[in-house]
């Protein structure tokens, strides 16, 4: 009797940390089976770096952003203030990403999807006058290009390849001087000598961005594309809807980028996660039908148990069809403008009219004089306002944490751990 007592023990012991070790929201680093979704804080723009399941990488925008970006009362955006770099200015924002990746997954050899969702710098980069020049191609390394010429991307997916006329020929378009699209032009050029690949996102199709590791021991996971331009998934089996054509969105030669970006839905069992990065939902004012992009994206993807804010969180998203399709338990910000988020947003995410039920909510940087000028009655919606967000899906998908992250000392740490939250 004494003996089975000793190993009964014994056994309890080693489930128990077994169960510690499949729950650890202490290590940084990824395991196999679990899915670690990295919203990157830089202060200058937007990156999503994701560990699949079997280890298959990819990355959604690598923004840069510069200090002068709204300098001076000559600017058309002035006195908004763009978030200090972090953790700081010692090296840009795509060298701080490359060190992050690294750091989480030190085993990486090449990002397998990279993700441009549209051509704004604070989601693939800007041109400053100390840019440095890639050693071939003649590209000027900024975000995306930084990133991806410190660590090879296999396959690159944007809202415009491979021709890049929608809603007009971008190569004409943006021929401004510095001109980042130009600058993404020729980096794409020199990589595809080296094996890269550049295409549009295949909207309504999950068998363009799957695990290239192990894709048979994870049968459950997919991830669809929602969305690209003025195209969008209708939610009924590949069927799609051009939702934008280029005459409605064209005006006086100009076009609105955001409500163009991408959008995907990324599933493993239980668990969904949307993002729909820069899209629009803001209804009315006079502004056409088409400017809400969020309330057919939503419809079509359903409930999900975690959402990026739409064009972090400005007022023009974040719609309530939005909210009350996904209905999601965790809200991710990312921010780095002083009027990130609008104030009619917090409302619309506090609110249990919309829908009911745990609603917690995550930002990357929000700037102090944001909480300052919003009050109280604002900062109280957040379960944090600044880090690294981290969602750390637990193997099957059944159940997830938020981990939020500093970097000190140049060492990534998790500073605090929410959750367990179920997938439903």
């Amino acid at each position: 009797m004494k003996k089975l007592s000793i190993v009964l023990f014994t056994f309890f012991i080693y489930t128990f940390a077994v169960a510690q070790e499949n729950n650890d929201t202490t290590n940084i680093l990824w395991k196999e089976g679990y899915m670690d979704i990295h919203h990157i804080n830089t202060g200058r723009g937007v990156c999503t770096f994701f560990i699949l399941p079997d280890g298959t990488t990819m990355m959604v925008d690598a923004g840069d952003m510069d200090d002068t970006y709204y300098a001076g009362p000559d600017s058309r955006s002035w006195p908004l203030t763009v978030t200090p770099a972090y953790p700081d200015k010692s090296k840009n924002s795509g060298e701080w990403i490359v060190d992050y990746m690294k750091q989480v997954y030190p085993q990486v050899k090449q990002i397998d999807f990279a993700l441009i969702t549209h051509f704004h710098s604070d989601h693939m980069g800007v041109i400053q006058q100390d840019s440095k020049t890639a050693l071939q191609g003649g590209y000027k390394l900024t975000g995306i290009t930084q990133v991806g010429d410190l660590v090879p991307i296999k396959k690159l997916i944007d809202r415009g390849a491979p021709n890049y006329n929608f809603p007009l020929d971008l190569n004409k378009y943006y021929t401004e001087e510095n001109s980042i699209f130009l600058n993404y032009q020729k980096f794409i050029t020199e990589n595809k000598k080296k094996d890269l690949k550049a295409e549009g996102l295949d909207v309504g199709k999950s068998d363009q961005l799957v695990l290239v590791k192990n894709k048979k021991k994870y049968p459950d996971f997919r991830i669809t594309g929602v969305k690209s331009s003025g195209t969008i998934w209708t939610g009924v089996g590949n069927q799609t809807q051009e939702y934008i054509v280029a005459d409605s969105i064209v005006k006086k030669g100009k076009f609105n980028e955001n409500p163009l970006s991408l959008a995907i839905k990324l599933s493993y069992g239980k668990f969904d996660y949307f993002t729909g990065v820069d899209n629009t939902g803001l209804q009315g004012y006079g502004l056409p039908k088409w400017f809400d992009t969020e309330t057919p994206m939503a419809k079509a993807v359903g409930k999900v148990e975690v959402t990026t804010l739409d064009h972090h969180g400005n007022r023009d998203g974040t719609n309530e069809n939005f909210l009350s399709y996904l209905q999601p338990q965790v809200v991710v910000e990312q921010t780095w403008c002083s009027d990130h988020p609008g104030q009619e947003v917090m409302h619309r995410l506090l609110s249990d009219h919309i829908y009911k039920g745990e609603k917690n909510i995550f930002a990357t940087n929000i700037q102090e004089v944001t909480k300052h000028t919003l009050g109280y009655w604002f900062t109280k919606g957040y379960k944090s306002m600044f880090g690294h967000v981290i969602v750390r899906v637990l193997p099957g998908g059944n159940s997830f944490y938020v981990l939020i992250a500093e970097t000190v000392n140049g060492k990534i740490q998790i500073k605090k751990s929410f959750g367990p939250y179920n997938s439903n």
